[in-house]
């Protein structure tokens, strides 16, 4: 059934959808390269020893980034009216890690959420598939009209991208972190590993432009 204009479910789009998605990365790499700075100021608000110095740079970044993860979730929701349980569960994962890294104060589990996080998007993806459901098409929210059979194909070439990006992730933090290289494995997570998800994008465009608008009812 077909909506009038303005009644439909709102879709982020352009800098808003940016904002959301990547602001909260941003900040991270933001409070982790200032933290000369700021670690001192938490670690005087908090009363711990946890922020200040090289060891903290993360925690620094962390701290800042939950915060911003909340509110850019929290606004996807309000601006939406809706929550794709996905990424509900997702979100869920992220402030979950990120309070076990704080409680525990042990950084891995922090190294590991993108290989959780990654990881679990590439077996829900494929768990809907093997089950008759497609849930990169609800997460797509209209955005890109196709065919059953080319939204099937789209997303067995989606969950192959986030199995790639749970092993390198895995592969990247026990090689780099080992030898002090912490700072390179999270510029390489919060820059590079969106760089590569904007190149899987633009390497499929040729598919999506051929398929779009095509039947999407077609199965």
């Amino acid at each position: 059934m077909e909506q009038a204009p303005g009644t439909g479910p709102i879709k982020l789009e352009g800098n808003e959808k940016l904002a959301v998605e990547f602001g909260p990365i941003a900040v991270l790499l933001l409070g982790y390269v200032l933290n000369g700075t700021l670690g001192p100021m938490l670690d005087s608000a908090f009363g711990t020893e946890l922020f200040a110095g090289d060891e903290g740079r993360l925690y620094t970044g962390l701290a800042l980034f939950m915060p911003a993860f909340i509110a850019a979730f929290g606004y996807s929701v309000y601006r939406t009216e809706r929550i794709v349980p996905l990424l509900a569960v997702t979100g869920v994962l992220v402030i979950g890690l990120g309070i076990m890294t704080f409680v525990f104060q042990d950084k891995r589990f922090f190294y590991v959420k993108p290989t959780i996080v990654y990881g679990l998007t590439s077996g829900a993806l494929a768990a809907g598939l093997l089950t008759g459901r497609n849930f990169l098409r609800i997460l797509f929210d209209g955005a890109i009209e196709m065919s059953g059979e080319a939204w099937r194909t789209f997303t067995w070439r989606f969950i192959a991208f986030n199995a790639a990006m749970a092993l390198a992730n895995e592969a990247l933090w026990r090689t780099l972190v080992p030898i002090g290289q912490e700072g390179w494995w999270l510029t390489i997570k919060g820059i590079g590993f969106t760089i590569a998800y904007f190149a899987f994008i633009a390497a499929n465009a040729p598919f999506l432009m051929k398929h779009a608008n095509l039947d999407e009812k077609k199965d």
